[in-house]
């Protein structure tokens, strides 16, 4: 396991998706180590690269001898071209018409302590070449922007029945499931895509964030835990059961989440997302965090109106409504609509 990570990230390198992928389908979870830990060793899309079995030695955790055999495999199969021999190698990557450039941190090979075990290295002692695909398939496609995160594989919630209305507002139930979902045309490549998410997740070198989005392929709403810090966010969590009256307690409490959500919105979705402890800092990870704040503002927001415009009255008509409630668990809360004008604004 590895514990959190320093912000501070030390640059990254480019690899190509397609062709590290072609590796693991060829030669396996140690080859693909050598081969990642060589484009480390590359400036942007340059082609150079200084870095040899050494390297792979102390950050993949092969032995000299393993990193001997997995330099040849590269070098047999055209993936990798020694340009000098001797003591202090020298090497080029192949030329590749590959535009499917993910973007590594550096520190994926490195670590970022010292001491640490590298994520690579952690990686290849799980002796998963799924588990790698899974890491590498995170970093290339998570669209944090547009999706939220990675919405190829996720932990799933049940949605429970609307459980009340507050004005402009819906509160629904959610409670985590046993099961993953996954894209079927994503999973193809992997001999075991549930295990690869159960022991990537095991490494620490990903975590889970629950995601609320307004529909199963609709948009994301907000976090329900900050992606970037891994703070809670509480407020944006208990809004909806602080929302209820007394009577309602004991019905919220006996599931994972109660969220509060615009009543026009009839099916939501709620998933855990995973997300990359050691991360890029590229254009498009600042997008991304810029995207996630504001999606939490404006929750926070829309919350925010929310109790200012609950007046003391609508709170009584609240009780008085659910004064039975206890004798049926399953009774919608409603109450008067407030103004709704301002849940679209």
């Amino acid at each position: 396991m590895v514990g959190k990570m320093s912000s501070k990230v030390e640059g990254f390198f480019a690899i190509e998706h397609d062709i590290i992928m072609k590796i693991i389908d060829e030669y396996g979870l140690n080859t693909a180590c050598h081969f990642i830990t060589q484009c480390s060793g590359r400036s942007g899309l340059a082609k150079k690269t200084s870095w040899s079995k050494n390297s792979v030695h102390r950050y993949a955790g092969l032995s000299v001898r393993g990193a001997m055999k997995t330099e040849a495999n590269l070098v047999e199969g055209g993936y990798l071209i020694k340009t000098r021999g001797g003591k202090h190698p020298r090497f080029t990557l192949a030329d590749s018409q590959s535009d499917t450039i993910a973007w590594i941190p550096h520190s994926f090979v490195t670590g970022t302590l010292v001491g640490e075990c590298s994520p690579l290295k952690l990686i290849r002692q799980t002796s998963s070449a799924d588990t790698l695909r899974l890491m590498l398939d995170l970093y290339w496609r998570q669209d944090i922007v547009n999706e939220g995160g990675f919405n190829f594989m996720y932990q799933a919630f049940e949605r429970s029945e609307k459980i009340a209305e507050l004005g402009a507002f819906s509160i629904y139930a959610f409670d985590e499931t046993t099961g993953l979902i996954a894209e079927e045309d994503f999973i193809k490549p992997y001999g075991d895509w549930s295990a690869a998410y159960e022991t990537l997740l095991s490494t620490g070198l990903v975590y889970e964030v629950p995601y609320l989005f307004d529909s199963e392929d609709g948009l994301p709403l907000f976090p329900l835990i900050n992606p970037y810090t891994e703070e809670p966010l509480s407020d944006l969590e208990t809004v909806a059961i602080e929302s209820l009256p007394d009577q309602f307690a004991y019905n919220a409490s006996i599931h994972d989440y109660c969220l509060m959500v615009p009543s026009h919105i009839k099916k939501p979705v709620l998933k855990s997302l995973l997300f990359p402890r050691y991360r890029q800092h590229t254009e498009m990870m600042k997008a991304g965090y810029a995207a996630t704040q504001k999606r939490i503002e404006a929750a926070r927001c829309l919350y925010l109106r929310h109790i200012q415009d609950t007046s003391k009255t609508t709170l009584r008509q609240i009780q008085d409504v659910s004064k039975n409630i206890n004798d049926n668990p399953n009774t919608v809360l409603t109450m008067s609509d407030t103004d709704r004008r301002w849940a679209y604004e």
